[in-house]
C-alpha cells in the first residue's frame, strides 16, 4: 500500500513538474511575443496604412477621373446644343479635355462643325496638331489620320493620298476597309474603271464589312453598270 501511494505520490510530482515547465514554455513564448511586437510591431502598422492609403488613393483617382469625365460629357452636350455654329464652335473650343484622347474627341467634333467651313486649312491644322501627342491611342491616331486624309483633296496630290490610304489599309487597322473604300474612289477619279471595280468587288467579299459600307459600295457597283449580285457566283 505504501507502495502504491509512493508510485502515486511520485506520479503527481511528475506531472506537477510538466505543468510547471509548460507554463514556464508558455510564458517564455509571450514574452518572446511581446518583444517582437514591440521590436517589429511599426512594420505591421506601416503595412496596414500602406494597404488602407493606397485603397483610398485609388478610389480617390477613380472618383476624381469619373468626375471629369461627366464634366467633360456635360461641356459637350452644352456646346453641341447651341443653334449657332460660331456659338458651338467656340464652346467646344473652350472645353477642357481630361487627357489626349479627349483632346481627339473634341478635334473631331470641331472638325465636323469646320467642315464645309471657310476655313479648311484651319480644320486640318487643328486636328494635325492632336496627332503630334505621343500618348494618343493608336486607333484615336489612325482616326485622325483618316479624317485629315479626307479632307486633303485640295492639298494632296491623287498619287500621294493614294500612298496614304494604302497605308491605312494593311490587314489590322480598323479603317481598312474605309480605306479600301477610299482607294477605289481614287482610282476611278483617275479613270481606271476595271481597278475601281475589282476593289469594290473585294471590299464586298470582306468578312469585316459594314452594312453602311456595304450599302454604299453596292451602290456603286450598280452605277458603274455591274450587277453586285454577280460577285459571290
Amino acid at each position: 500500500m505504501k507502495l502504491i501511494d509512493h508510485y502515486l505520490s511520485l506520479e503527481q510530482i511528475v506531472s506537477d513538474t510538466d505543468s510547471f515547465l509548460q507554463e514556464v514554455s508558455e510564458e517564455l513564448r509571450r514574452d518572446r511575443l511581446y518583444r517582437n511586437i514591440r521590436k517589429y510591431g511599426w512594420l505591421a502598422i506601416l503595412l496596414v496604412v500602406l494597404v488602407v492609403g493606397g485603397a483610398t488613393y485609388r478610389e480617390y483617382l477613380k472618383s476624381k477621373a469619373e468626375t471629369a469625365a461627366q464634366l467633360f460629357g456635360t461641356s459637350i452636350i452644352a456646346a453641341l446644343g447651341e443653334k449657332n455654329i460660331d456659338d458651338r464652335i467656340s464652346k467646344l473650343q473652350k472645353i477642357n479635355a481630361p487627357g489626349d484622347n479627349a483632346k481627339v474627341v473634341i478635334a473631331m467634333l470641331l472638325s465636323a462643325e469646320l467642315n464645309g467651313s471657310e476655313s479648311p486649312t484651319l480644320e486640318k491644322s487643328s486636328l494635325s496638331t492632336i496627332t503630334e501627342g505621343s500618348s494618343i491611342d493608336a486607333h484615336y491616331r489612325e482616326l485622325l489620320n483618316f479624317k485629315i486624309l479626307l479632307g486633303s483633296a485640295e492639298t494632296l496630290s491623287l498619287e500621294e493620298r493614294a500612298t496614304a490610304f494604302e497605308a491605312l489599309s494593311k490587314p489590322g487597322n480598323p479603317f481598312r476597309l474605309l480605306a479600301e473604300e477610299q482607294l477605289a474612289l481614287i482610282e476611278l477619279e483617275q479613270g481606271y474603271i476595271d481597278n475601281a471595280v475589282e476593289k469594290i468587288s473585294q471590299i464586298l467579299l470582306d468578312a469585316e464589312l459594314t452594312a453602311g459600307l456595304r450599302n454604299r459600295a453596292t451602290q456603286m457597283m450598280i452605277a458603274l453598270g455591274k450587277d453586285p449580285e454577280l460577285i459571290n457566283n
